[in-house]
């Protein structure tokens, strides 16, 4: 087998492996300030920032390219967003995000957390 077979039934293989994948949350922040609507800030402190919605400084369409960003410097920030319950039992699980540098200037590097609960019924 040549290599370009080899590559080509590897690019099938990917098609048909994604074909069968399962999204159970998906934000694209395409409806505008609607996101509010779908997304909890903590209340937990007092002195979370605040996010806003926008492309950034460098994006490939405006519009499309929008999602959250800090507005302010040295704070925490903690949202969420509900989703239907689901089970991966036997299967893996993949959380997937972008993330945007734009203050290239600051000697620590910020970081995102992701906390999931799963809630084990009649155990």
């Amino acid at each position: 087998m040549g290599k370009i077979q080899v590559l080509s039934a590897l690019a099938l293989l990917l098609v048909v492996y994604s074909v069968h994948a399962t999204v159970y949350f998906r934000e694209e922040f395409s409806d505008g300030d609607e996101w509010r609507s779908r997304w909890l800030d903590s209340k937990h402190k007092s002195d979370y920032g605040e996010w806003k919605l926008t492309a950034g400084k460098f994006y490939g369409d405006a519009e499309k390219d929008k999602g959250l960003q800090t507005s302010q410097d040295a704070r925490f920030y903690a949202s969420s967003a509900r989703f239907e319950s689901f089970s991966n039992e036997g299967k893996p699980l993949v959380i997937q995000f972008t993330v945007k540098y734009l203050m290239l200037t600051q000697m620590v590097p910020p970081f995102l957390s992701t906390l999931y609960v799963c809630h084990i019924i009649g155990r």
